[in-house]
Order: C-alpha cells, then structure tokens, then sequence
C-alpha cells in the first residue's frame, strides 16, 4: 500500500513539473510577443524619423525585456536614434552601456563610430550653422574627446567599414583644434596680453604643423616678439617662416593635440568674417544601426 501512494506522488510530482514547463514555455512566448511588438512600433517610428516616438519604445524594449531576443538590436538603435533626436549626452551613454554589455560583439565599432559622431557634433546644432557661428571657438573637450573615440576605432578596428569616415573626420578635429588655438591667441593679442598670445602662436606652430594656422601664427608670433622688445626673436620668426616647407609624403594619424585637453571653458574671440565651418558629415549619409542578425549573444 505504502508503494502505490509513494508511485502516485511521484506520477504527480511528474504531473506538476511538466504543467510548469509548458507554464514556463507559454511565458516566453508571451513575453517575446510582447516584445517584438515594442520593437516593431519602434521600427516604424525610426522609419519615418519620429525620433522621440522611437526612443520612447526603445527604452521601454530595454526596461522590460533587457535580456530578450530583441535587447541587443534596440541597444543598437538607442544610440542611433538618441543621436538623430539631437541628445549626444545620451547617445554616448548609449554606446558605453553597449560595450560594457557585449564588450566581444562584432557591431562594437558602430559604438565608436556613433559616440565619436555624437561628441563632435556637441556643441553643433541649425541654428549655429545658419547665423555663421564658429563652433571650433566653443568648449574643446568634446571634440578631444571624439578624436580618442575615432582613434580606438581606426586602431583597433582596422578593417571596420566605418574607418574611412573615421579618418576624415579625424582631419577635421586636428584642423578644428588648430582654429580654436589660433582663436585664443588672436583674444590674448587683441588685449596686449603678449606674452600668452606668444605661447600659444608657439604651440600652434609645434603642434599643429600641417594645418594652414601655421602661417598666421607665425605673424602673430613675431608681431608678439616685436611688442614685446624682442626684435631678434623676431626676425627669428620671419627667417624661419621664410625657410618653412609644409610636405608631406602620407596620410597618417595625427597625435591628438594636448593643447586643448584641460580646457574647459569657453574664450570668446571675434573670429574672421567667413572663418565658420560648414558643418555637416564628413562623408556623407549616416549609416543606419546594423542588424544583429538575432539576439543577445550573437557575434
């Protein structure tokens, strides 16, 4: 007797662990449909450039199903999509989180590619580019910034799609820090504060040698020199510039320049008439997120 209700408990035990199965298989489902809802109102709203609509779903997608078969490509569009909605604070932190997450997924080059999109275009908006204003003369840091993150992608991911853009827009942070030096040393000299215009004709001409700000830094150098008393200097610079020849032989990737990498505040120099950038791509139309191909995991 004592055998058939130990058989029986075990036939419901049976009974029971199944029923949990098929509960817990049914959950899933449920969950992914969910989901997949959530990603496709998404899709959508990416599609016909709601930006906000889309971050809205996306985060929702992360917030609810954070480990489910659609939590790395909405990883993805987050950063795209917070960068299209004109929030590079957010899109940055979007392609960390990214990283941090799938530190070995084969799309972490897209990450560095869009975090250095979004911080160099930090301090850019319409309005800027409409009225001329020279967004090279604003707070350096993020376009330091957005060099180091072009720079891991070209080192580190030679063989990235996205690397050709990446060097272009490299040459653009080098001659934009260039500007923004020259910037501060024409603000120092406007005020005879000759000795710092000085040092920072100086650093122009050592660090950015290739850029076309060698030139008028040198004129400013010795126009610095000569107030200064200094006319040996002086002619120091005229014989040198005289001598100078800017060639050369190979593209390569520049050093980031230090000059601007503990500068955290604005200076407000009058720039040249005509002296705004045009803004804009370096080449040409954004990449859109690339498909993961599947879920979380997949390489």
């Amino acid at each position: 007797m004592g055998a058939m209700k130990r058989f029986f408990a075990i036939l419901l035990l049976i009974g029971l662990l199944a029923g949990c199965a098929n509960n817990d298989e049914g959950g899933t489902e449920l969950r992914d449909a969910e989901a997949a809802a959530l990603y496709e109102t998404a899709k959508s709203a990416m599609d016909r450039g709601d930006w906000a609509t889309a971050t809205e779903e996306l985060e929702a997608l992360q917030a609810q199903y954070p480990f489910g078969i659609y939590a790395t490509q909405g990883q993805l569009d987050l950063i795209y999509t917070y960068y299209r909605a004109n929030d590079p604070t957010s899109a940055v932190a979007a392609a960390e989180r990214f990283r941090r997450i799938n530190p070995r997924h084969r799309e972490v080059p897209y990450t560095w590619y869009m975090q250095g999109l979004a911080l160099q275009e930090k301090n850019e908006d319409a309005i800027k580019r409409w009225v001329g204003v020279d967004t090279t003369l604003r707070d350096p840091v993020p376009r330091r910034q957005a060099f180091q993150a072009y720079r891991t992608l070209i080192e580190q991911y030679p063989d990235s799609e996205y690397v050709d853009d990446a060097r272009e827009r490299i040459d653009e942070l080098y001659m934009a820090g260039a500007r923004y030096q020259l910037s501060v040393a024409r603000f120092y000299a406007d005020r005879q504060a000759w000795v710092a215009a000085a040092r920072r004709a100086i650093g122009i001409i050592n660090e950015f040698p290739e850029s076309p700000t060698v030139d008028p830094a040198m004129t400013l150098l010795e126009q610095a020199y000569r107030a200064l008393e200094l006319p040996d200097l002086a002619e120091g610079v005229i014989d040198a510039r005289d001598e100078a020849l800017a060639q050369t032989d190979e593209k390569a990737t520049p050093d980031a320049p230090p000059l601007y990498q503990d500068e955290t505040r604005e200076v407000a120099p009058s720039p040249e008439a005509g002296s705004a950038p045009s803004g804009g791509s370096a080449g040409g139309q954004l990449p859109m997120p690339p498909s993961t191909g599947g879920g979380m995991g997949e390489f």
